[in-house]
């Protein structure tokens, strides 16, 4: 589901495994940046972030493929109760396409709200999974469609969320709409290794369920993909997209296949969100703006890949009317999702 267990680096650690990307706008004048690792945090994965991590939230301030503003965040090793300290930094222009380096904006330490030097606050900590949707049913579409059989009615029932009382980690970051650096941006995250080695990119995110549709399955592709950047998603996977794409608009009866196929390459292709700060967030691939944490990625995209709506839902999670807006971690006693899935070997 979303990003979730993406890649064999993504399964062998989930501290590498960004999940969904959110920016909405917060108060006026603000908006807020929100990153979730580490899918079924504290079963699958663990609970906190690698030390010798970088996670980013990336921005193009003219609204390209051609980062110039990052905000950065690195880790301390974990105490013993588990607790980290996150340090957040700022870098502009040439610095901020690799590299550790930025202006320190500010560091706090796990669930706890902290101050930056530039008038906004960061959080970072254990939370409820803010990501909904009905895998089970969406696994049978899948599957359904490689057949060349069209089945809407998987999702007609009282939808499930495979992903309900489980949790994942966060990074969220609350910003003067100025260090957007435009009125018009496009964001994504990523994650990359350094200190030991050169630095190396392992993990990007930007639209949910691209993987589930184009790239469902865990292994060079998806390690190239995370590897890589939006300035080369056209040239690199625009062929293989819009083929699934057609596929899709012709099981699904489409009326004009061709259009809806190039429409959904257009939408997904390059991998990064467009947002106007100050403008309410709305998630639509490709058209929309930002993305907040009540809409529905799983319905949207679905309706956009068989051009009517389908799987259409609404977020069973509360509205927190508190930064960094997410629910509280759960505690329900339920089986590891990565042994339910299969991914991992037994004792691995």
């Amino acid at each position: 589901m979303s990003h979730h267990f993406d890649s064999p680096t993504a399964i062998e650690d989930g501290r590498l495994n960004l999940g969904d990307l959110y920016v909405f706008p917060e108060r006026p004048g603000t908006s807020t940046l929100l990153v979730t690792v580490n899918p079924d945090a504290g079963r699958s994965n663990p609970t906190t972030f690698r030390p010798d991590a970088l996670y980013e939230f990336v921005i193009a301030s003219d609204g390209g493929t051609r980062e110039d503003l990052a905000f950065r965040m690195s880790f301390d090793e974990p105490d013993a109760a588990g607790n980290q300290r996150m340090r957040v930094r700022y870098a502009a222009g040439p610095s901020s396409r690799s590299g550790t380096e930025g202006a320190e904006l500010g560091s706090g330490r796990t669930g706890q709200t902290f101050a930056l030097g530039n008038g906004g606050s960061a959080w970072f900590g254990l939370a409820q999974d803010p990501f909904w949707g009905d895998a089970v049913a969406l696994f049978a579409f899948t599957r359904g469609l490689a057949e060349n059989q069209y089945r809407p009615e998987l999702f007609a029932g009282t939808p499930g969320n495979l992903l309900a009382g489980r949790n994942v980690t966060a990074i969220a970051v609350q910003v003067p709409d100025a260090a957007f650096g435009g009125t018009s941006v496009t964001v994504w995250a990523r994650i990359s290794l350094y200190g030991h080695a050169a630095q190396r990119q392992v993990s990007r995110a930007a639209h949910p369920l691209l993987r589930s549709f184009f790239f469902p399955h865990p292994g060079p592709a998806t390690e190239a993909l995370n590897a890589g950047s939006p300035a080369d998603d056209v040239a690199a996977y625009r062929d293989l997209v819009l083929r699934t794409a057609l596929h899709v608009a012709e099981v699904s009866g489409a009326a004009l296949p061709d259009d809806l196929a190039a429409a959904v390459a257009a939408a997904f292709l390059p991998d990064q969100l467009r947002y106007r700060p100050g403008q309410a967030a709305h998630f639509a691939p490709g058209t929309g703006n930002g993305r907040g944490l009540h809409d529905d990625a799983f319905g949207t995209t679905l309706s956009l890949m068989v051009g009517h709506p389908l799987g259409v839902t609404t977020s069973p999670h509360p509205v927190v009317a508190d930064f960094p807006h997410l629910a509280p971690a759960g505690h329900d006693d339920i089986p590891a999702l990565s042994d339910l899935l299969g991914l991992r070997e037994r004792g691995g």
